[in-house]
């Protein structure tokens, strides 16, 4: 068993990022993108000649056919669009915001169990230039969230937010005061239910 200084937990050092790192990973976006693009031309051309040979037999008519493609992609693109689209949030400077709500959230956390640590926002080009504040990678550009739900900076047992110098604009902006995801009555400290 280890002992001394191999026991002692190690600090992370960031590497600087390399041109040739750059490339190789540009180089291997557009290799799968070139991929992605030709199975989807090939998926496109049997989904094409199977509805033509569907038409042409008169097994599915042409209108009926149009109206529900349509009616399709607009479900489709409404469902990307809400779910998958990247999105940025516009604060330009989260250093400079003014007028930040005056909220006691230390005196309240055992209360409120920092339930404004599990909203769902996206973060700012400034947030993902720092590369402090973590990101959902299967929802670009999202804060990241444990699998119990919180925000990836919300300390367990503690709910003490771990960049909190860093925070996001929208955490440094929320009010939870009239919100009832947070509070029944903030003014009488009666927390929503769970």
């Amino acid at each position: 068993m280890p002992s001394g200084d191999d026991d002692k937990p190690k600090s992370r050092v960031r590497l600087p990022v390399l041109p040739e790192d750059v490339e190789r990973g540009l180089r291997f976006n557009h290799i799968v993108a070139h991929n992605t693009r030709k199975g989807l031309a090939e998926l496109s051309a049997s989904y094409y000649a199977l509805i033509e040979t569907l038409i042409a037999q008169g097994v599915v008519p042409v209108d009926e056919y149009e109206k529900r493609r349509r009616e399709t992609m607009k479900r489709e693109e409404d469902k990307f669009n809400k779910e998958l689209s990247p999105t940025i949030t516009n604060i330009p400077d989260k250093y400079k915001l003014e007028k930040l709500p005056d909220i006691d959230c230390e005196a309240r956390l055992h209360l409120c169990k920092a339930k404004c640590c599990k909203l769902h926002f996206s973060l700012s080009l400034q947030d993902l230039d720092e590369r402090v504040v973590r990101w959902d990678y299967s929802r670009p550009y999202n804060i990241g969230r444990r699998d119990d739900g919180y925000c990836v900076h919300n300390k367990p047992g503690t709910c003490m937010c771990e960049v909190y110098e860093h925070r996001p604009g929208v955490c440094r902006q929320y009010d939870c005061r009239k919100d009832p995801r947070i509070w029944k009555d903030f003014e009488a400290r009666i927390p929503a239910d769970a």
